[in-house]
């Protein structure tokens, strides 16, 4: 467990790049790969904080599925960029395939989860 407090000083911060203005933030995702070669894999992980990207921002979707059927994938893809919803909340898309093992990928498509889009707090 982290012990460092200085990484709770600051609840949130604000990023500038080209413009934009964003708070740093991450997402949590997780879902099945498509079934290949008889099976399938999940596909847990968090995002990076946010890649400023035409007026609105992306993030880095990188990681390995679950071993099953005696291997894993890798993975390494970027979202699309924010999907607005209510109550100032925003998702990112995302549709890609993982590396080739064993004769196969997989393709990984959904959403990360939604997160509050929350004014800077000094």
């Amino acid at each position: 467990m982290c012990t460092d407090n200085n990484l709770f000083k600051k609840k949130e911060k604000v990023r500038e790049n080209a413009g934009d203005t964003f708070t740093l933030h991450v997402h949590d995702y997780t879902g099945i790969t498509t079934c290949n070669d008889g099976h399938c894999h999940i596909h847990p992980g968090v995002t990076s904080i946010p890649i400023s990207y035409g007026g609105s921002h992306i993030h880095q979707i990188a990681g390995a599925t679950t071993y099953q059927d005696g291997h894993y994938h890798m993975y390494n893809a970027y979202t699309s960029t924010a999907v607005g919803l209510p109550n100032g909340y925003h998702t990112h898309y995302n549709s890609f395939s993982t590396n080739f093992v064993d004769g196969h990928i997989h393709n990984i498509m959904g959403y990360v989860m939604a997160t509050e889009e929350k004014e800077k707090e000094d």
